[in-house]
């Protein structure tokens, strides 16, 4: 009986150290969680799942594109810009504004650039109270 105690332990203790050589680590911090959207880490936000921001330029047109799906249903808004740099500052060349009564809300709008430059979408998001922004990577025309 001794013997089956200590193999029982042995093999208990094994287990623990090759959990433990493998960097397998499965505590967390306390309310720390990581949302994963398109290869990029968000931080978690209490009635928001997922946000997102981009542009893409065909020629001389930008297609702005912002996206935002809630955890329920519920109000949610969004105020998307279109910026261009000038000199150290962002500033505003189009803006556009939409709001629903769901679960998820995408908007998608287009703009002739007439100006060379760099520019991005900037996106404000409100999700029942909660308001959070979202700036896209820069794009050169």
């Amino acid at each position: 009986m001794k013997r089956k105690l200590q193999m029982a332990l042995v093999l208990a203790f094994a287990c623990c150290m090759a959990t433990a050589a493998s960097g397998v680590s499965y505590a967390a911090a306390p309310g720390i969680r990581e949302i994963h959207a398109e290869d990029q880490v968000q931080p978690r936000y209490i009635n928001t799942a997922i946000i997102s921001a981009d542009m893409n330029l065909n020629g001389s047109t930008a297609s702005c594109y912002s996206s935002v799906t809630a955890k329920r249903v519920c109000h949610i808004s969004v105020n998307m810009e279109l910026q261009r740099k000038v000199g150290d500052t962002w500033k505003m060349k189009a803006s556009w504004r939409d709001s629903v009564d769901a679960g998820t809300l995408t908007m998608t709008r287009s703009f002739g650039l007439t100006e060379r430059g760099t520019y991005r979408v900037k996106a404000y998001f409100n999700v029942a109270g909660e308001e959070l922004s979202y700036t896209s990577i820069k794009h050169t025309y």
